[in-house]
């Protein structure tokens, strides 16, 4: 039986909601986005950027309100029981999807690039099995992690900057084309932007509540960044019509990398982002772990060998990419929706039931 510790700095849980954010969406952000908005896809990003720092904010004052409870005792006493376990139920749900895009779109990303000699579903099982250890100690290794693999981020976001005398200031004018396209957009975001809802599970476990949702707003507007930046380098290289073309923009300027030191420069990154995206695949996973021991009573790290279980059944049926992508369009909408509107109502509720009535467990 592994030791659980679910204990977090401030600053691990900054970087826990960077992780939790920076994944597959970033190697193909700038195509759905140039598909609507075309060359000011970028602004799009940019605007969607909103959603993140939201939930970030609404989430610190909830548990502001209620004392820090956990998730569940918090909608109990908010919502009833009924209504408390159906929404940990849907966040269940939830990560499922979350965990289980990002691990079939890593596993395409593997076999389009570098491991073309694997099998997506070969890639999926070892990542699984890697994802369970790694969750199995709780949140307290995830924060660790995050601190630590978040210089990685950095390196990430030095090949942008490669790429900023390389293209044409023309390739993103005009800007304002057409305003109404640029928030047309915004949907093609959404699952970039996906994986900050774990804000709402773990801000209790934060050992200093004073800036927690300063952290958090931090840890957004970093990713806000990375992807903005991103987007309109890839744009100002490529122009908006080839980029829309493109399945992976990202991996097409990496390629396109002419370093004197690297011949290939593309094995490297996917190195790099490859160990973003397992942080990320740790952060769902304690996600799913955390809100199915809720549910059906069991121990975290029994519930952790049946969340790996079903992350590998379900990213299993969501290769190939366009399958995957399918499924995203048709559902992330729908769980982006719930979630504003519920954190949004538990806000408004936490100001009324708040106060002396939530005493710390």
């Amino acid at each position: 039986m592994f030791k659980i510790n679910n204990q977090i700095t401030r600053n691990q849980y900054m970087f826990i909601i960077q992780n939790s954010i920076i994944g597959v969406g970033i190697l193909s952000l700038a195509s759905g986005v140039c598909k609507v908005a075309k060359q000011s896809g970028w602004i799009s990003v940019l605007v969607a950027g909103i959603y993140p720092i939201y939930i970030c904010i609404v989430a610190a004052l909830i548990y502001r309100n209620t004392n820090y409870n956990e998730f569940l005792e918090t909608n109990k006493r908010i919502w009833g029981k009924f209504l408390a376990y159906i929404f940990t139920i849907f966040f269940f749900i939830n990560f499922i999807f979350f965990s289980s895009f990002v691990l079939s779109g890593f596993a395409n990303v593997l076999v389009f690039t570098t491991t073309k000699f694997l099998s997506p579903h070969t890639i999926i099982v070892i990542t699984v099995i890697l994802t369970y250890f790694t969750i199995n100690y709780g949140l307290t290794n995830i924060g660790r992690l995050s601190e630590l693999l978040f210089y990685l981020t950095i390196l990430i976001l030095i090949i942008p900057f490669y790429f900023i005398n390389k293209g044409h200031i023309t390739n993103l004018l005009p800007l304002f084309d057409d305003v109404s396209s640029i928030f047309k957009a915004v949907p093609e975001t959404f699952f970039a932007y996906s994986g900050v809802e774990i804000s709402l599970l773990i801000i209790p476990y934060v050992t200093d509540f004073k800036k927690v949702l300063s952290s958090g707003v931090i840890g957004s507007l970093i990713t806000i960044f990375i992807y903005t930046l991103t987007v309109l380098l890839t744009i100002n290289y490529c122009g908006h019509i080839l980029t829309s073309k493109l399945q992976y923009p990202l991996l097409y300027l990496v390629a396109g990398a002419d370093l004197p030191v690297l011949s290939n420069f593309e094995p490297l990154f996917i190195f790099l982002w490859g160990n973003k995206i397992f942080q990320t695949l740790a952060v769902g996973g304690y996600g799913l772990s955390y809100t199915l021991s809720k549910i059906i009573k069991k121990s975290y790290n029994r519930c952790c060998l049946y969340s790996c279980l079903i992350i590998m059944f379900v990213s299993s049926m969501l290769v190939p990419e366009h399958t995957r992508t399918m499924v995203i369009d048709k559902v992330e909408p729908y769980l982006v929706g719930f979630i504003l509107v519920y954190s949004t109502l538990t806000l408004i509720l936490s100001y009324f039931k708040g106060g002396k009535t939530f005493e710390k467990n």
